[in-house]
Formats: structure tokens, sequence, C-alpha cells
């Protein structure tokens, strides 16, 4: 890489937005966000290329220096712009906030909607959706405090 072209690099930085429908969960300047999106697990550092994709129930990692922070979040949308990166959800808790019981009673709590659903209600198919989206939550809540919850 040339210097002209590294001194450019240097003075770049890349900023991080987690936003759900109640709150601007993160925004400040970071060094790399790692996500699920749609394609596979997608690291993100600044001079990203522009991107928009769906991203998937799991964990969004962010990294700045020696500080990590990590969100258990819902799906949503992941969008990379002129070294911004949004990740747009329904949900995004903390790793150190969630608790695993109230997780995972959540994930049971939707697999016995779903094995209760009719076939033949109307709307079922909706409602199914909306079901299999709080469990898939759930679950990703779950694994999200088991591997970077505190404690």
């Amino acid at each position: 890489m040339s210097e002209e072209r590294e001194e450019r690099r240097e003075g770049r930085q890349l900023f991080c937005r987690v936003i759900t429908p109640e709150e601007v969960v993160f925004d400040d300047e970071v060094d790399m966000v790692v996500a699920r999106i749609a394609d596979g697990e997608l690291g993100v550092l600044v001079d990203h290329e522009p991107l928009v994709s769906s991203v998937e129930p799991g964990a969004v990692r962010i990294f700045h220096g020696d500080e990590r922070h990590v969100y258990a979040t819902s799906d949503g949308f992941f969008k990379v712009s002129e070294n911004l990166v949004h990740v747009l959800v329904e949900e995004a808790v903390p790793a150190s906030e969630i608790d695993v019981s109230d997780a995972e009673s959540r994930v049971e709590e939707a697999e016995r909607e779903l094995s209760d659903l009719s076939e033949d209600d109307e709307g079922a198919e909706r409602t199914r959706i909306a079901i299999e989206r709080r469990r898939r939550m759930g679950e990703s809540l779950v694994q999200v405090a088991r591997r970077y919850g505190e404690g």
C-alpha cells in the first residue's frame, strides 16, 4: 500500500450504531464490527465497501481498542456506508445483562405456543412466524449469554 493511501486510511474512523425501535443502544467510534448476516459472518473495518443485508439473530460484536461490546440481537438489517455501520433490529441486549433462565423460559414458552398452534387457524402462518422469531431471539439470548456474558 502506498504511503499516501496509508496516511489517508489512518485518518479515517469507523462508527457503529445499534438501533432498536425504542432507543439507540450503541453509538460510538469503533475499530471493527462483527455480525452474522445473510451470507455468513462478516467483519467490518474502516473503508469497507458499502453493503446492505439482513442480520441474523445472534451476537453482534463491537471492538474498540481493548474494549469489546457484545449484544444479542434479533433479526433485522445491517448497513455499511461511508464508514458508518448501522445495525437495525427489534431487540439488542448487552451480553452482560442477559438472564439465562429468563431467556430459556422464553424459548420454552415459544415452543409450547408453536406446538399448540392449530394448522386450521386463520392467520396461523403469520402467528407461527411471530412465535418463531421470539423463539430464535430467546435462543440468541441464551447462546450469547453463555458465550460472552459475565459469569
